[in-house]
């Protein structure tokens, strides 16, 4: 039996990886940092272990920005799709960008966290659990 692959290209297509599935849980972070580097009101994440991930192509086009110490927004230095982010506290894992993934993928959204600093404007209606800060902090 073939393992669960899942592709994934940033808006250029110029950078392309794949990953060996599940996706694992996926946690739309709110915080500033996040609305910043997307441009929207969230980030969507998936912890993916690094071996299984690879680049296909375009690793080359990878810029980084350290965004707070240890933690690094990786995105394409062509179309600037951010496309993962990278914590030096755990080096063997990435942050994958689930808008990056083929419309195929199937994740599960199991949190809203960083609620506390959240836009405004911002409306929590999906039904899954909050939290203030990260999901070791309080419930929102």
């Amino acid at each position: 039996m073939l393992p669960n692959l899942i592709r994934g290209n940033c808006l250029c297509g110029g950078f392309q990886f794949e990953i060996v599935g599940p996706i694992g849980e996926v946690r739309l972070c709110h915080c500033d940092f996040c609305r910043r580097g997307n441009g929207t009101a969230f980030s969507a994440n998936a912890r993916i272990p690094l071996d299984r991930y690879r680049v296909i192509a375009g690793e080359d086009l990878i810029s980084e920005y350290e965004s707070s110490p240890g933690a690094r927004r990786c995105f394409c230095s062509r179309c600037g799709s951010p496309v993962f982010a990278r914590v030096a506290k755990d080096p063997d894992h990435i942050r994958i960008r689930l808008g990056t993934l083929d419309r195929e993928a199937d994740a599960e959204i199991t949190a809203h966290v960083w609620v506390g600093s959240k836009a405004c404007w911002d409306r929590l209606t999906w039904a899954i659990p909050s939290f203030v800060r990260g999901i070791d902090g309080p419930p929102a």
